[in-house]
């Protein structure tokens, strides 16, 4: 019976170093704010792919229709200033296929130095009937003072690549695919810019990665990472990962989650972030608005 004990002691006490070592980060100070939520955009339209681009600019993707004003059926890029919060569509003129008629954008990213753009497009003209929904990436260098455009030799053909964001700090591209090596469903990859034009080995990141739908990565400057998980209870969730901590994810709080699906958050400054969100029941996805005070 002592013997008995002991095990269980031990087994006891290995339980309680492996929930010490994955104990919950401590989520930051600019979450203990209180916010004033509003909307960017119309329910009107379905908008989404929010992704900051400097200069109190955000960009995002919207079916939103130009002239004549009435419901679009293709995404477009579009743009809002977070200082007069006034929409404009963002011209694509020579942005290769993202201004060909055919290609819905769905997300772009583009570097702290505007040297280059990732945006991810549905690829029907590479695929054939059966897959006409599937999503690619496209690499556009804009170094030159034009556009010159590739597929990222990393994107293998028959899969989804979706909702890019480009780290700065830590050289990686993070994206979400359904391509093999993950973990289920669609997943959250990064890989690392090696150079102009060079990438390394992609990477899942199976640490946040589950058997349900994971989405729309963002990592904020202090090298969190933000994005959201399909949940039995409400929908798909905001979760933090703190990559240092190696801590378990951590559910964000309202009014970052709500009742319904939120995801695409991103932070814009220490006052300020954005989230996307859309009801089961709901005929349009809208871009919120949190600003502290």
């Amino acid at each position: 019976m002592m013997k008995l004990s002991k095990c269980l002691l031990f087994f006891l006490f290995g339980l309680t170093v492996f929930s010490q070592n994955k104990r919950e980060a401590m989520v930051p100070a600019f979450f203990n704010q209180s916010f004033q939520v509003s909307q960017l955009t119309s329910p009107l339209n379905n908008s989404l792919g929010a992704t900051y681009v400097g200069d109190g600019r955000v960009f995002f993707v919207s079916d939103k229709a130009g002239i004549p004003m009435k419901l679009g059926t293709k995404f477009n890029l579009w743009s809002v200033d977070l200082i007069t919060e006034k929409l404009k569509r963002v011209s694509t003129k020579n942005l290769c296929e993202i201004n060909v008629l055919k290609y819905n954008v769905s997300g772009i990213t583009v570097d702290d130095s505007n040297s280059f753009m990732i945006a991810a497009l549905n690829d029907e003209s590479f695929n054939d009937f059966l897959a006409v929904s599937r999503m690619t990436l496209l690499h556009i260098d804009l170094s030159h003072g034009f556009s010159q455009c590739a597929v990222p030799p990393f994107v293998k053909l028959g899969y989804t690549y979706s909702q890019p964001f480009y780290d700065d700090k830590s050289e990686y591209l993070y994206f979400v695919s359904d391509m093999p090596g993950g973990v289920g469903g669609l997943d959250i990859y990064r890989v690392k810019k090696n150079g102009v034009n060079e990438w390394g080995e992609v990477e899942s990141l199976n640490e946040i990665n589950t058997p349900n739908n994971e989405v729309y990565p963002f990592v904020n400057e202090d090298g969190r990472i933000y994005y959201s998980t399909l949940t039995a209870s409400s929908g798909y969730d905001v979760y933090m990962y703190d990559f240092d901590k190696r801590s378990v994810p951590v559910r964000l709080k309202s009014p970052v989650n709500t009742k319904v699906d939120d995801f695409n958050f991103i932070i814009i400054s220490e006052k300020d972030a954005v989230v996307a969100r859309s009801a089961g029941g709901a005929q349009a996805t809208i871009l919120y608005r949190l600003l502290a005070f």
